[in-house]
């Protein structure tokens, strides 16, 4: 054999040996690359379960902060009802005496006149007296069992709860909190 068949062959077996070492190579640095496209896509559902407990924690708290508020807004409520119950009874005791007296036609005591305007005053208060303890004893004696299917089914057909809060004379908090409960159940 000459030289340059020699050389040929020589040549021959280099490109194939270079090309089975770039091969090898290149499968190498693919295998590489999955690894690392795989522990990136761990890290990224490590990281999402730790936002999902962060948040999760977060909706726990947030409901207890809820819970809370729907309580304090209930106390208001009742505060609310007992001080305009009280209110009510006060204007009661404070009109009756001059009602009393314009009753019994004693219109001058003491050089003390009464007026057409006041007379107009006690008459007033005396009918807001009656009718706003007539509602409080509508509210109190209704069942509130039917107050609550009430405020639900008035819910239900589209009124906003302030609405409801407005037509049945009650705080917005306590329609609100009504209708939670009532969509719970």
């Amino acid at each position: 054999m000459n030289t340059l068949q020699w050389l040929v062959l020589f040549s021959t077996i280099g490109s194939l040996t270079l090309l089975w070492i770039i091969y090898i190579l290149q499968n190498l640095s693919q295998k590489n690359e999955k690894t690392q496209i795989d522990e990136e896509e761990e890290r990224l559902v490590e990281l999402m379960g730790k936002v999902r407990v962060f948040v999760d924690s977060k909706i726990e708290q947030l409901d207890k902060k809820m819970e809370e508020v729907r309580k304090l807004v209930k106390e208001l409520n009742e505060q609310y009802i007992a001080l305009s119950t009280l209110s009510l009874k006060n204007v009661k005791t404070k009109f009756e005496a001059p009602a009393n007296t314009l009753s019994s036609g004693n219109e001058s005591h003491d050089n003390n006149i009464i007026t057409v305007e006041e007379k107009l005053v006690v008459n007033n208060v005396g009918n807001l007296k009656s009718t706003k303890s007539e509602q409080v004893s509508d509210y109190e004696s209704s069942d509130e069992n039917n107050v609550e299917k009430k405020i639900f089914e008035m819910y239900q057909n589209g009124m906003d709860p302030v609405e409801i809060a407005k037509s049945l004379k009650m705080g917005v908090g306590e329609v609100q909190l009504i209708i939670d409960l009532m969509k719970r159940q």
